[in-house]
């Protein structure tokens, strides 16, 4: 039987190139590396990123004034603002990935995202 197709040098090199790209990609995408969780903070001034390894507080400003975010232990939380009721600091303290808090009268959202190697949370697929 004869094969009407027959490869050339170059064939095979790209052909191997194309194989070790794949390859490269998959491992550094399906690598668990562990958690990386940062804090995502959005105000009328700007956008941080702060990851939650470090104690760090940051000050937003917005409409009404200046809200306090506090990052320590691995949780954020928003620790004073100067909306009236005060909904944002009595949503306490998040620490898992895709949690948020938010100050909406002072245009304040505080998210978790990142990654995390934990097995079994929850997701958008359970609820």
């Amino acid at each position: 039987m004869k094969f009407p197709f027959r490869p050339k040098l170059l064939d095979v090199v790209i052909f191997i190139a194309g194989i070790v790209a794949i390859a490269f990609i998959a491992l550094s995408v399906y690598s668990g590396s562990g958690d990386t969780l940062y804090a995502q903070i959005t105000g009328a001034s700007g956008e941080w990123l702060e990851p939650l390894g470090t104690d760090k507080d940051v000050e937003v400003q917005g409409p009404l004034g200046i809200t306090h975010v506090h990052i320590a232990n691995g949780t954020v939380a928003i620790t004073d603002s100067p909306c009236e009721n005060k909904l944002c600091i009595a949503m306490g303290a998040i620490s898992a990935r895709n949690q948020w808090v938010a100050c909406l009268p002072n245009n304040v959202f505080v998210r978790i995202g990142g990654q995390t190697s934990e097995k079994g949370a929850l997701d958008a697929a359970s609820f």
